[in-house]
């Protein structure tokens, strides 16, 4: 009996294990008229994540922060496409699914995307913004949203991020890492877990 009992814990554990980090495959509406892709990783609390990713990468680009963040107890979904009506549409499958704090994460082109849809038509969508070499964006309007802008010192974009953070609004922060990464390509880089930790952070509400 003990045994049997241990075998089936063993299968439970397996199973909470590969669950906890399972994906769904979603479809967001955009004006019910447009489908667009998009993978949901799920998690309890109250906030959401929308991911944008940058221009040649994909929503799979982001598995590896979509399961630190499910593992910290925030669902994410990665778009597909970039636009800012998918960002929209991404906050909005959020909040159906009851997720009351909005934090969008963009790379690049995504960012701009990203900051286009922080503050929509006079509407206040996001509570966070963090933004990984953005491309430009105006984020001056965005009073009270805020905003976290991350670049490498040589990245070739790197003007359009130090433009973005200019004239964006308060309360905003700069993290200037080494290096010459762009975008999401700075999870490849020595300093990724330091990145990684600070972004958890702020998004978690731990610092």
């Amino acid at each position: 009996m003990t045994q049997i009992l241990k075998v089936l814990l063993l299968a439970a554990v397996a199973f909470w294990m590969s669950s906890a980090h399972a994906q769904e495959d979603v479809t967001l509406s955009i004006r019910n008229v447009i489908e667009r892709q998009a993978l949901f990783h799920k998690a309890p609390g109250s906030t959401g994540v929308v991911l944008v990713h940058q221009s040649g990468n994909d929503a799979a680009s982001w598995a590896d922060i979509a399961i630190q963040l499910q593992e910290a107890g925030v669902a994410s979904i990665s778009l597909e496409s970039v636009s800012v009506e998918d960002v929209k549409s991404g906050i909005d499958f959020l909040r159906q699914r009851g997720k009351r704090r909005i934090v969008l994460i963009g790379a690049s082109l995504g960012g701009a995307a990203a900051q286009g849809a922080a503050l929509h038509k006079g509407e206040v969508l996001a509570d966070l913004v963090i933004l990984l070499g953005t491309a430009h964006g105006d984020m001056s309007d965005a009073v009270g949203v805020d905003k976290l802008f991350i670049v490498t010192e040589r990245d070739f974009f790197r003007a359009r991020t130090h433009s973005s953070f200019k004239q964006a609004s308060e309360p905003k922060e700069l993290a200037i890492y080494p290096g010459s990464a762009h975008g999401q390509d700075m999870f490849n880089e020595d300093f990724s877990d330091d990145l990684l930790r600070r972004i958890l952070a702020r998004v978690t509400g731990l610092e």
